[in-house]
């Protein structure tokens, strides 16, 4: 099982970049992909770290499709082979439940 963490941030003249994250997070949505949207980032979970790339390409570009000029994208990855765990196991883990 694959945990990834993804951020994709365009660089824009505003402030705000909801417009851009929306965008973002409804493509990662469309793969299918078990997604969690959080204040910082969006969490990800697959069968494979190939479904995790293409995940994040896709996100990156929805952002790139809607004008953005300038965009960093951050990934962070968790490919855990010995066993399987999901993304609820690890926050049960840290919490001691």
């Amino acid at each position: 099982m694959v945990i990834a963490e993804i951020s994709v941030t365009p660089i824009t003249d505003g402030v705000s970049v909801s417009k851009y994250v929306r965008a973002a997070y409804k493509a990662l949505v469309e793969t299918g992909l078990k997604v969690e949207l959080t204040p910082m980032a969006t969490v990800m979970e697959a069968d494979t770290i190939e479904d995790i790339f293409d995940a994040a390409l896709r996100a990156h570009r929805a952002v790139a499709d809607m004008g953005a000029r300038r965009i960093i994208t951050t990934l962070k990855i968790d490919d855990r082979r010995d066993k399987k765990v999901h993304m609820e196991d690890k926050v049960r883990s840290v919490l001691g439940q």
